[in-house]
């Protein structure tokens, strides 16, 4: 089973491109977030903290809209639901899937 400091590193390669201000801001809130807890046993365990955490962060499921506010140190935010439903939560749980050995680890 990763440590904590193996699941930060999830979130050590940034993408190049977000869909709204607010989605780099809420990469940093959501690392910050899974790194307080103990580290998930599973990949599936994993992904369920990731959307769980994700949900409570911006108060709204990754499902239901298109933008979404929620604040971080003390600023209002946006998010593109969007981006994080299709581009940026499965990233990261490919590669937690790759850090549990469920996928094979991707080369440079």
């Amino acid at each position: 089973m990763p440590d904590t400091s193996e699941i930060a590193r999830l979130f050590d390669r940034r993408p190049r491109h977000w869909g709204a201000p607010g989605d780099p801001v809420a990469w940093d809130v959501l690392r910050d977030r899974i790194c307080a807890v103990p580290a998930p046993e599973t990949a599936t365990e994993f992904a369920t903290l990731l959307r769980q955490e994700f949900t409570l962060l911006v108060g709204a499921d990754i499902d239901d809209a298109t933008e979404r506010e929620f604040v971080a140190g003390g600023r209002s935010e946006t998010v593109h639901l969007p981006t994080w439903r299709t581009i940026l939560l499965p990233l990261l749980t490919t590669r937690a899937r790759q850090l549990y050995g469920e996928l094979p680890t991707e080369r440079p």
